[in-house]
């Protein structure tokens, strides 16, 4: 209240970035939070805030409505864990793995309570929580893992079932807590319901309508792969290998202490160069590339690139094979004997790997021992710390040894994955931002004059811009951040805070070159023509498709490569029963300037897209009281048609 009193805007919106009034960060006591946020508003005639946060601090009060119900979710996933401490971590990794295997496809219209709704990534989250849980309780240790429970294959499964579903429940509320903390949502009571939603309906779909096209993008890349002569698979490998016989000793039955599956595979350098050393790559590699390249730009082999110093993707890659070969030989081995399958999953899936062994093992595939020690580092994950995610860090340290689920490593986007938990993207992208080079070209093949990475000086000012672009009398300011398709709310907020970062930037940039003296200066220093006054339209490049279509204080947030398809065809698929077509928007047979500044405004094919979402409401139980989230899905077909009528072919 101190802080409020002297400086509101500046108090609240420090509390905001840092998540001081989320309920989680306190056990889960609402009623703490919601008595500071209503003491706030109730002097709200005596501060002089910003309705946005008036607005905020509403959202805060409104959340907590829940968040005794979240408390006690909390308090029934600890007295579960610790009833079943000495099994619970393996049990469940070994369950999430198996998800990872059998490529689980949920029912999202299942009830909240039923675990059939959730994907497994949802599911690699909850167990990745029960973890964090386990560490504020007991210490997570070798021994932590040194018991699965066997009654897990039967009906006592579902008891963790029911584990994992309270734990993305929970997960959901603290998701509800970082929509309105660090994104443009707000939270609304009604009842005993709370609703989240986004306060300008237009990001909200835009956040939906992107990741329906990421999806699409990278099912046409996948489509494709299948029609081209492709690599055999690991799992094909795996299968032949066993037909042959050539596999028979690779995994024997131990009975002590447990009954198991043990690897046989010498970690000799004959074997490992010829099936994890080799830079040949897999369908399953070709299959990753592939989920890289909707959010890259230039070719295909660029997609080989170095993370750090000594470590480039195709190193991770190797990893990735390696882990995806044991998690494939166990279950090929499981699947010949069904009457004991179930059982023999939870005691031999989860791997166990010393530390010397690890390192021995990555030095073969890799053929360096420091580089195997940084891939080790980069895939590291420590209890003590704060983030702990299995699909980022796969090698859970457990003191001397690591935890291993073999096919959440498989499956993961490993690469992206390690980038985005290291914070690599600046030395993944490189010197020469492709993203930029991209758009670049394609303006000036549209008959632009343009510059890039501009720094100048005009009217005393420092003038810095990705992109500056100029034909006919369209000035065109571009902002470009260039960060992965964000797959959780905090990497939602962080692609957030890019635009809102290069949003200030154009704000200033406008308010210089709006004045035609200023463009004047600034055309002389390109070398360009002077011409009359110039309207200046501006814009937020984004490299993924979240957030495409919507705009930050005027200005429009459009994604990289729907905007070169913009400058280079004007071309959009659409289907008419089983037929493809090739529509059109653009003004007429051949690009016109107008094309591009129609779609940087407010009547673009980008907005007519958003507004063909239908509303949708995805709600989840939390104790007797419920959370919503106002969403947004889209009907295919209802798609098709209003594009085909509002376009041509």
């Amino acid at each position: 209240m101190a802080m409020i009193f002297l400086d509101p805007d500046h108090a609240i919106s420090f509390m905001r970035r840092k998540g001081v009034l989320r309920a989680s960060r306190y056990e889960y006591r609402g009623s703490l939070i919601g008595r500071i946020a209503k003491a706030v508003l109730g002097a709200r005639d005596v501060f002089a805030m910003s309705p946005d946060r008036i607005a905020y601090l509403e959202s805060v009060e409104a959340l907590t409505g829940v968040a005794g119900n979240a408390r006690t979710l909390k308090k029934e996933i600890e007295l579960k864990v610790r009833a079943h401490r000495s099994m619970v971590l393996k049990t469940t990794f070994v369950l999430i793995n198996s998800l990872f295997y059998r490529e689980w496809i949920n029912d999202h219209e299942a009830s909240s309570l039923d675990s059939r709704r959730y994907s497994s990534e949802e599911y690699a989250e909850a167990a990745s929580f029960i973890l964090h849980i386990y560490a504020s309780m007991f210490p997570v240790d070798d021994m932590s893992f040194a018991h699965v429970d066997t009654d897990a294959a039967g009906k006592k499964a579902l008891v963790y079932k029911r584990l994992l579903v309270a734990a993305i429940r929970l997960a959901k509320f603290r998701e509800a807590e970082q929509l309105i903390d660090g994104l443009p949502y707000r939270a609304d009571r009604e009842g005993g319901e709370v609703t989240i939603s986004s306060i300008d309906p237009d990001v909200e779909r835009a956040v939906r309508l992107g990741f329906i096209q990421q999806r699409t993008q990278a099912f046409i890349r996948q489509f494709h792969l299948q029609e081209a002569d492709q690599p055999i698979s690991i799992r094909t490998l795996i299968d032949m290998g066993f037909d042959r016989g050539s596999f028979d000793n690779l995994l024997e039955i131990k009975d002590h202490p447990v009954r198991r599956f043990v690897l046989l595979m010498p970690a000799i350098p004959v074997v490992f160069d010829a099936w994890f050393a080799n830079d040949e790559l897999f369908r399953d590699e070709m299959q990753m590339l592939m989920e890289l390249d909707v959010d890259h730009f230039g070719t295909f082999d660029d997609l080989v690139f170095p993370i750090t110093d000594r470590i480039s993707s195709l190193d991770v890659l190797k990893a990735q094979r390696y882990f995806n070969f044991i998690s494939c030989a166990y279950q090929r081995r499981l699947a010949d004997i069904p009457v004991e399958r179930e059982e023999l999953t939870l005691t031999s899936t989860l791997l166990a790997i010393s530390h010397d062994a690890m390192v021995e093992q990555m030095q073969l595939i890799l053929g360096d021992e420091e580089k195997a020690c940084e891939l080790i580092e980069l895939l590291k994950m420590v209890p003590k710390d704060g983030h702990l995610d299995l699909q980022y860090r796969p090698f859970l340290d457990v003191g001397g040894y690591y935890m291993i689920a073999p096919h959440v490593v498989a499956a993961s986007n490993l690469v992206r994955n390690t980038i985005v938990a290291n914070r690599l993207r600046s030395a993944a992208i490189g010197r020469t931002d492709l993203m930029v080079q991209s758009v670049t070209e394609a303006l000036r093949s549209a008959g632009f004059e343009v510059e890039s990475d501009l720094k100048a000086k005009i009217a005393g000012q420092k003038l810095e811009l990705d992109i500056v672009a100029k034909r006919d009398d369209a000035l065109i300011l571009l902002e470009c951040k260039n960060a992965y398709h964000p797959v959780s709310v905090h990497e939602m907020r962080n692609s957030w805070d890019h635009i809102r970062s290069a949003g200030k930037q154009l704000n200033k940039r406008r308010d210089i070159l709006v004045d035609p003296s200023n463009q004047s200066k600034l055309f002389k220093r390109l070398g360009w023509k002077v011409s009359s006054k110039c309207t200046v339209h501006t814009g937020i490049v984004i490299a993924n498709r979240v957030f495409h279509g919507a705009s930050l204080n005027g200005h429009p947030i459009r994604q990289a490569h729907e905007l070169i398809n913009v400058l280079k065809s004007g071309r959009i698929a659409s289907r008419n029963g089983p037929k493809e077509e090739s529509l059109s928007f653009w003004l007429g047979p051949v690009f016109q300037t107008a094309d591009l500044t129609r779609y940087l405004g407010t009547k673009s094919i980008a907005s007519d897209q958003l507004a063909v979402l239908d509303a949708r409401s995805w709600r989840y139980s939390i104790g007797s009281r419920g959370l919503a989230f106002s969403s947004y899905v889209l009907d295919m077909v209802k798609f098709d048609k209003e594009m085909r009528e509002r376009y041509k072919s």
